[in-house]
């Protein structure tokens, strides 16, 4: 959700040197492939010493992350950012490195790192965006109150993105109000009448499913009881109880499809006011 901001602080660094300008000028436009190998030509004329030409490095590693070589990125952006001296590159490398964790679900400590990047940066746009970055982890985590409040504090700090942060903060603040269905009430709503807790949650078609399935086992368990089948009889009551656990089982997972699919449907339009700030 936020590798977009990432690939904007690192256009922001002009390159003077004709050779990057064709690199910059391919990774500019979405060809990571072919800039990544260019980028590693560029480094082994340093003598493979990605510390003597930074920029390049954290566009090499950027690329990598874009080719889906999660593992190689990282590990570039976290030597990067421990040993480069200059403190806007290393608050940049830290945020690739976030941004990985990021993707890959390791949300805690993607936040420590965007905001270990907000207290390196002496640059008001890279603190911006490297808070705002952290405060929608939090968002991510579930933590909208606290997500809506940092981003209301960035809203106030006169930068570049204060207007921004402001959208975005009423935006999380909404988090706060999603509609929820409970796993537990649903799943016993499921065992009270089968299919109920589907259509609770909006799943019309497996909620009638569930209650036809269920009702149709009951009513043949029952007229094989009244014919004396004994073997039918157990071979149905089998039957029924494992539907009936997996409609009561299907009822519960449905409140958590409903809550999970709200919670994306909101953060999707957090993307949303992102992807309009064409600086981001």
């Amino acid at each position: 959700m936020l590798g977009t901001i990432l690939a904007a602080i690192l256009t922001v660094f002009p390159s003077h040197d004709t050779d990057e300008g064709f690199a910059d000028y391919l990774y500019g436009h979405g060809e990571y492939g072919l800039a990544s190998v260019e980028y590693l030509r560029i480094i082994y004329a340093y003598d493979e010493d990605t510390l003597a030409c930074p920029l390049v490095s954290l566009r090499l590693a950027r690329c990598w992350q874009e080719l889906g070589r999660e593992e190689d990125a990282f590990s570039l952006y976290t030597f990067l950012h421990r040993n480069l001296s200059d403190t806007e590159l290393r608050a940049s490398a830290m945020m690739g490195a976030g941004s990985v964790l990021e993707e890959s679900g390791n949300l805690g400590y993607a936040r420590e790192l965007f905001a270990d990047a907000a207290a390196t940066s002496e640059d008001t746009e890279i603190i911006a965006r490297a808070g705002i970055m952290a405060s929608l982890i939090n968002a991510r985590m579930g933590n909208w109150e606290a997500s809506a409040e940092e981003l209301s504090m960035i809203s106030l700090t006169g930068s570049p993105f204060s207007s921004v942060s402001a959208s975005l903060a009423a935006k999380v603040a909404e988090g706060q109000y999603l509609s929820q269905r409970s796993p537990l009430w649903c799943g016993v709503s499921s065992a009270l009448l089968p299919g109920s807790g589907q259509m609770i949650c909006g799943h019309y078609t497996d909620g009638i499913i569930a209650l036809g399935v269920n009702g149709a086992l009951v009513w043949l368990f029952v007229e094989s009881l009244n014919e004396g089948n004994t073997t039918t009889s157990v071979l149905l009551g089998w039957l029924g109880l494992s539907f009936y656990g997996g409609n009561i089982y299907g009822g519960s997972r449905a409140a958590v499809t409903y809550n999970s699919a709200r919670r994306w449907e909101l953060l999707d339009e957090v993307t949303g006011i992102l992807e309009d700030q064409h600086q981001f």
